[in-house]
């Protein structure tokens, strides 16, 4: 795995400076974990979260040692994984900057030793993703960027599809979905080619390297898109919630609902916006 940022991040004024240092610690801190997330694929020991969701030891560890040197150097940025404490009331975002942490993306995968998983970190300015981290436990590649700097797996830029990357529309999306999305969905699903890969940061990072036209996610949560959204802005795809949508986050917390999203080329999300009936065609 090549672990360096290759000067990704370019020379930025003054008032950026700030940004630029999260990216260089954030990109340090994720490759911090890969060695331990690798050594414990498919061995560590998992239980069942209130919520029905598998949770292993190592998302437990990772979602604390991974903040500790960016609590450390950005002490008054806001941080949070799916792996935080449960709390009675949601807690507001009071700081510029807010780290996002889904510490193993795909656990179920993880757990069980299917190697569709990884480590997704995004960082937020404003409440909105800027920035995002995704760590390929399949590839062993580290892919970052966001819309200002574009992205880059490994060392290599990449770049969404902008043709079919198929003879037909070829997308991730995980079932189950809801009975009223189902149905205005069925007619097509005999036509497009579904891929599920058990981790929406995967999906999400096919998108950004070309390997699928889209992702369409029915049931993710902030943390699940909070890395892949900048990510595949900064490799020219567009990104799009479906309903209600959760950036700009004003509020965190562990048991937040989902938020369906839509991210891919032109074709995608003209094609899903027909399929879903939405306005944006």
């Amino acid at each position: 795995m090549d672990r360096s940022l290759n000067n990704h991040t370019p020379d930025l004024s003054k008032a950026e400076s700030a940004l630029q240092d999260r990216i260089l610690a954030g990109h340090s801190a994720v490759l911090s974990q890969v060695e331990y997330f690798r050594a414990n694929f498919g061995l560590a020991e998992s239980k069942w979260k209130k919520d029905g969701t598998r949770v292993t030891e190592v998302d437990e560890n990772i979602s604390r040692e991974l903040f500790i040197p960016l609590q450390k150097a950005f002490p008054y940025d806001d941080f949070f994984s799916e792996e935080s404490a449960e709390t009675p009331d949601a807690i507001p975002l009071r700081a510029e900057f807010c780290w996002l942490l889904d510490p193993v993306d795909g656990t179920n995968n993880y757990a069980v030793g299917v190697t569709e998983c990884g480590i997704s970190l995004g960082l937020l300015r404003h409440g909105t993703p800027i920035y995002g981290f995704i760590y390929d436990y399949s590839r062993d590649k580290l892919l970052q960027g966001g819309p200002l700097f574009g992205s880059i797996e490994g060392t290599q830029p990449v770049r969404a599809a902008t043709e079919l990357v198929n003879e037909k529309l070829t997308f991730c999306m995980h079932f189950p979905i809801p009975s009223t999305d189902l149905e205005v969905l069925r007619p097509k699903l005999n036509e497009w080619r579904i891929r599920c890969p058990g981790s929406a940061a995967m999906g999400m990072a096919n998108v950004a390297t070309s390997r699928l036209d889209g992702c369409l996610e029915f049931r993710p949560k902030p943390w699940d898109c909070a890395a892949g959204y900048p990510i595949c802005e900064g490799a020219g795809a567009t990104f799009g919630f479906v309903r209600e949508a959760c950036f700009p986050m004003t509020s965190f917390s562990p048991s937040m609902p989902s938020f369906p999203f839509r991210v891919g080329s032109k074709i995608f999300m003209e094609e899903t916006s027909r399929a879903l009936g939405l306005t944006d065609t």
